[in-house]
């Protein structure tokens, strides 16, 4: 009884230590996937407080709705890849 839970806090330790080195190697891309993502919001931001007439046009007209859409569509999918590529089970 005494080696098995030996063995088990063993396996428990080197488990832990797996995840801590596994989220230290990925933390780069964590916060690469969190500038990429936050990057259109921020420029569309400040683009808005230059030139608001540049930015209203997608909100006011109908036309602009599509590009709207398809920027968040395709916003969605990057961030599950993104997600998904930094994501590993331990």
């Amino acid at each position: 009884m005494a080696e098995t839970l030996t063995n088990l806090s063993t396996v428990l330790r080197d488990r832990r230590k797996m995840a801590a080195k596994v989220k230290a190697i990925t933390s780069e891309a964590r916060a690469t996937a969190m500038i990429i993502g936050s990057l259109p919001f921020v420029i569309g931001g400040l683009l808005y407080l230059i030139r608001p007439d540049y930015i209203l046009t997608l909100f006011d007209d109908p036309l602009g709705h599509a590009p709207l859409v398809g920027g968040a569509v395709m916003m969605s999918l990057g961030v599950f890849i993104m997600k998904q590529m930094i994501t590993f089970e331990v």
